[in-house]
């Protein structure tokens, strides 16, 4: 499903990416199961970090190398300051879809950078590359966007599907319709591929509830 060009493999030696997909999925806006593990989660995650600052979550694994990765761009790691509102100003968990809602858990959980697509949306086959600084992409709202020079990005046969620093384009987001998904997770130095497999797994796992005759298509990580 992914081919992983020559310039990403030198760019990003040892690091990781990993698809999940999956068929015959059903969204909705809520899903009493989704919202009673969210419920759990946010307590878990406020007790998992009582007392504790900031700093506790920026150097715990794998927040940690995430932010090194983005620092290098200037930028903070978006699913940082997520757990933060959640985990210690006390915020709920937000998606505007059930299907969207277990990514979105399983990124706080496990700290693992993730895109949701709605496969319907894109033309396969899939390309994992190193950005030159001037490819552009619709993220979402609509908004153009520049690649930074260096950044990891997706792309289909039509256009670029994601990137690490601006997240997925508005074309294949997750709509209430979408019926067939796949998740992405970009991996980053320190994290290991079995760290993305078991964080997709858990994914799996949540899209069950809200849809329990979904089936997987694929589980891969690459290189």
């Amino acid at each position: 499903m992914i081919n992983v060009s020559d310039a990403w493999k030198s760019a990003f030696p040892g690091t990781h990416f990993a698809v999940l997909a999956m068929e015959e999925v059903e969204n909705s806006s809520e899903h009493h199961g989704v919202e009673a593990f969210k419920a759990s989660l946010e307590k878990d995650l406020r007790l998992k970090w009582s007392g504790k600052g900031r700093s506790d979550l920026k150097n715990a694994h794998p927040f940690d190398a995430y932010e090194a990765y983005f620092r290098k761009f200037g930028q903070g790691y978006p699913v940082l300051h997520q757990l933060e509102s959640v985990a210690l100003k006390g915020k709920p968990i937000f998606s505007p879809s059930a299907l969207v809602s277990c990514m979105f858990m399983a990124e706080l959980k496990n700290g693992i950078l993730t895109a949701g697509h709605a496969l319907e949306r894109c033309a396969a086959p899939f390309l994992l590359d190193v950005a030159q600084g001037t490819e552009t992409y619709k993220v979402l709202g609509g908004r153009e966007k520049k690649l930074l020079p260096g950044d990891m990005f997706l792309s289909d046969r039509v256009g670029i599907l994601s990137s690490v620093l601006h997240g997925p384009d508005d074309q294949s987001c997750i709509a209430l319709q979408t019926g067939r998904v796949l998740f992405c997770c970009y991996g980053v130095a320190t994290v290991a591929a079995a760290e993305l497999f078991c964080h997709l797994e858990e994914i799996e796992r949540l899209v069950r509830i809200l849809s329990p005759s979904s089936r997987r298509t694929e589980l891969a990580v690459f290189p």
